[in-house]
């Protein structure tokens, strides 16, 4: 990769939210940005997933053939480095679920590391970001975009002491935030605690609402104000980057000690296609900073409507100012994660 991936802020537009996660549809942000909108902007798209490219990222998890595709040492870290390789991630013939941990442990071992997690030391990551974010990119090699077919998917990233000590703890899925142990699903349309990888469906131009999952067309889409979002663009390009904002605060604050662990459980069900890659990204950049900024004149103006009280003279404003008022507050009652529409 050459120079910084820049990823916005969340909103209505950019992202949808799953327990302590805002997950970004790359296919989603190339069209908002072409389109000029700026709640997609800034946006460095596609990225790339072949295995020349993932060779130069911290690989979670991959595979060709139930074998991975790449390692993390001796690229991009130096042997010996105290960070798990890639777990090796099955084809949908191979197995239609995976579980970290079982028989496929990968090299090497190291104080904290845990046998069915991927693990790094917090000092050895922050070394590899530098001063860029982490985020998580995410290739979906499914097959098929009926509800039946989308793949299902887990996560858990939790800081522990060198000792195993929790610290912290972080959730990709659909049933809360922090730790919990997840309830697998009980079928193809049944994810329970796992996300549901939906694909070719539209999202709404204005509000950013997702809908007709599964069933979406570029026509459909298009006469509905809607674009039209694959979700699986092929294997060349990426699909999705997932970023937490507590996370990314937690790895980088001064009191998380450097020899403390990043340990990720991931798991994936109903897998029909080809193997999934998961990756941190080296050099990935979120609009946050941009946001808080946002907020907090957003707070500002907020308060002179709710306080400020107009004078004599400025009476003959005060419609024109209760007008922006009221729609400031229906911007703000608006939910930050995409909700779908049938």
């Amino acid at each position: 990769m050459s120079g910084a991936l820049p990823l916005p802020a969340a909103n209505v537009m950019s992202t949808t939210t799953y327990g302590d996660f805002n997950v970004y549809s790359l296919d989603l942000l190339a069209q908002c940005q072409a389109a000029g909108d700026p709640r997609c902007i800034p946006s460095s798209v596609p990225i790339a997933s072949n295995a020349g490219f993932t060779k130069t990222q911290l690989v979670i998890l991959t595979g060709e053939s139930g074998n991975p595709q790449t390692t993390n040492q001796p690229e991009p870290l130096p042997n010996g480095s105290p960070a798990d390789n890639a777990f090796a991630s099955p084809s949908g013939a191979q197995s239609s679920t995976f579980l970290m941990g079982v028989g496929n442990e990968p090299s090497p071992t190291f104080t904290g590391d845990r046998t069915g997690h991927w693990d790094i030391t917090i000092s050895t990551l922050r070394t590899m970001l530098g001063s860029h974010d982490l985020v998580f990119i995410f290739d979906n090699a499914q097959q098929g975009s009926a509800v039946n077919q989308w793949l299902q998917l887990w996560a858990q990233a939790e800081i522990l002491t060198s000792a195993g000590v929790s610290q912290a703890c972080f959730e990709f899925g659909s049933d809360g935030k922090g730790c919990h142990t997840p309830i697998a699903p009980s079928g193809p349309g049944v994810p329970n605690s796992y996300v549901g990888v939906y694909t070719d469906y539209c999202v709404d131009k204005t509000s950013g609402v997702a809908f007709a999952l599964g069933t979406g067309t570029s026509t459909f889409c298009a006469a509905n104000n809607g674009y039209y979002v694959n979700g699986n663009i092929g294997s060349a390009n990426a699909d999705n980057a997932a970023f937490s904002q507590g996370l990314n605060d937690f790895i980088f604050a001064g009191s998380t000690d450097g020899s403390w662990i990043l340990s990720l459980d991931v798991r994936t069900a109903n897998n029909n296609g080809s193997a999934e890659t998961l990756w941190i990204c080296t050099e990935c950049d979120v609009s946050t900073a941009r946001s808080r900024r946002s907020l907090d004149s957003l707070f500002w103006v907020l308060a002179a409507c709710v306080v400020v009280r107009p004078t004599a003279r400025q009476e003959r404003f005060r419609a024109q100012r209760e007008g922006s008022c009221g729609s400031l507050f229906a911007f703000v009652r608006r939910p930050l994660s995409r909700r779908s529409r049938s």
